[in-house]
């Protein structure tokens, strides 16, 4: 029996004049800046899209869950942030993990996000994830570091990160990533069958 698949959320930042792509770069190699959702994601006061269940694999209501969760990932993982101003209306619970953005007067910017699709690792993945997988614009970083070069951040071409990122779930989404900004692709879905790589539009 497979293992229950662990949900996650995946952001690829992309730069569309330099056409690179930010990945988080580690001892043993590189890999997408991911995270799980946490409790407090997904705050309905925040607004944002809504994506089908059908495309998200999960109901409606959590399409700010893994929003939120992806531009966690991005923040804690390459220190990039992709924040708006705070409605004056929103006053997040202070157990929120979004609270203390909230008392710099920003939220997360969800409307930055661009939804590619969603992936399942094979069944016999030592840990199986599903993960919902957005795209960025750099240009709507909020902070002051859009391209730092602390030695987390690496940029790299589409054409490269395949060879990079070696993630047979993900590469796709990286490669595709910088014609998807701004748009309104059909998603994707990623899923493995006897270890051959299964894409469907959703």
């Amino acid at each position: 029996m497979s293992a229950r698949p662990i949900n996650m959320a995946a952001l690829f930042l992309a730069d569309p004049h330099s056409r690179q792509i930010a990945l988080v770069r580690t001892e043993t190699g590189y890999r997408a800046p991911q995270a799980r959702p946490v409790r407090g994601d997904g705050l309905a006061a925040f607004g944002g899209p809504v994506i089908s269940r059908k495309r998200l694999g999960a109901p409606e209501a959590q399409s700010g869950v893994f929003m939120d969760a992806a531009i966690r990932a991005l923040s804690e993982e390459l220190g990039q942030l992709l924040a708006r101003p705070l409605h004056p209306d929103v006053r997040p619970p202070v157990t929120n993990p979004w609270a203390r953005l909230a008392r710099h007067h920003l939220q997360p910017d969800r409307d930055s996000l661009t939804y590619l699709g969603r992936a399942l690792d094979p069944a016999d993945a030592s840990m199986r994830r599903h993960v919902r997988v957005f795209t960025a614009p750099v240009a709507r970083i909020s902070n002051s570091v859009k391209r730092r070069s602390g030695e987390r951040v690496a940029w790299v071409s589409p054409e490269k990160l395949p060879d990079l990122l070696q993630d047979p779930a993900l590469n796709v989404f990286g490669e595709t990533a910088l014609a998807s900004l701004g748009g309104r692709p059909r998603p994707l879905m990623v899923s493995f069958r006897a270890g051959q790589r299964q894409q469907v539009r959703l």
